[in-house]
């Protein structure tokens, strides 16, 4: 959404390159306070997330190898714990390369190992952009399974979630591709064509599936609510009910997961658009510019929040994967 996107996430670990340009200057949030909120956001907040998600999602994806890829859900979960992975990888590997003492090391090639931190987060973002793919995806068919949960199987099949998850999978990695063999300046060094890039990969994407998200978590909620005296009678029938029960308890389980995925994108994509409707809200503004640093490095942290803590919804709310959770890593 805005130009400056890449410059932005280039300085959310670091802020030499600001200090130079607006080092005349008194903004809002001092070069001081930048360095701290850096620092404690980086090293003690997402790097520990990161970590976590390395886990958790490890776990998630041996769990749903275990359960199998039979039903459409299990399908999305499983593509969703893998991306995950990936955004906490990249997000560990970019706060330890590209914070200082490590980022002014020299590789053999002479470059700053910066640039491999800046080259990670080229991977992460599109990595989120693929989360967020997915979350839509389950979003809107667990809402149309509550809807019409006659004609849902016939709209979402295996195939078709296959195929749409497949299809921005290629989607990102042409995009990653063309962000890596751009022949432009260094990786961190502003661009409008890298910036491009970004936007199409990860800014405009996860903005339009924050929305389709918000609005179909909307309806989900909505509509559960309303099924609420018909879920609690179900659950005390016959077994002819249990189907009807297992779909309304995965339906749950994707509301919490849509909800915390809009409670931790919220910031980014209000920053977005604040971008678009303020375009002097960039990183070289001598006032705004380190507020608006400060800011999209804590709305990063969030967002590799969002794909580390998934574990725990699978675990609180699906009975089958806490049953083959517990065979798999428990221990006496």
């Amino acid at each position: 959404m805005t130009t400056d996107f890449s410059h932005a996430v280039a300085l959310t670990s670091d802020t030499n390159v600001t200090e130079k340009n607006l080092q005349y200057f008194s903004p809002i949030i001092s070069f001081y306070v930048l360095s701290i909120i850096g620092y404690v956001n980086g090293f003690a907040l997402t790097i520990l997330v990161g970590v976590l998600g390395i886990f958790t999602n490890t776990a998630n994806i041996s769990v749903y190898l275990k359960m199998g890829l039979s039903e459409t859900t299990n399908i999305s979960f499983f593509s969703l714990s893998i991306s995950d992975l990936l955004v906490s990888l990249s997000a560990v590997l970019v706060q330890l390369t590209y914070n200082p003492p490590v980022s002014v090391m020299k590789l053999p090639s002479g470059d700053p190992v910066s640039e491999i931190g800046m080259a990670a987060s080229f991977f992460m973002f599109p990595c989120m952009g693929c989360s967020a793919w997915i979350t839509a995806i389950l979003s809107v068919e667990r809402c149309l399974c509550i809807s019409t949960p006659l004609k849902v199987k016939e709209i979402f099949t295996r195939k078709r979630t296959a195929s749409l998850i497949l299809t921005m999978v290629i989607y990102q990695a042409v995009l990653i591709t063309l962000l890596y063999s751009y022949p432009g300046p260094p990786y961190d060094a502003p661009s409008a064509w890298r910036s491009r890039y970004i936007t199409s990969s990860f800014t405009a994407l996860s903005s339009i599936c924050f929305f389709v998200v918000l609005i179909s978590t909307v309806l989900l909620i909505v509509r559960l609510m309303q099924n609420l005296e018909w879920r609690n009678k179900a659950a005390k029938q016959s077994n002819k009910n249990s189907g009807s029960l297992k779909e309304t308890k995965a339906a749950r389980c994707v509301a919490a997961i849509c909800t915390i995925f809009i409670m931790c994108f919220t910031p980014n994509v209000a920053l977005n658009f604040t971008g678009v409707v303020y375009p002097e809200f960039t990183p070289h503004d001598p006032y705004l510019g380190t507020l608006m640093v400060a800011l999209y490095a804590i709305s990063t942290m969030l967002q590799v929040l969002s794909s580390a803590v998934n574990i725990f919804v699978y675990y609180r709310m699906s009975t089958k994967y806490r049953e083959i959770f517990k065979v798999m890593f428990h221990r006496k």
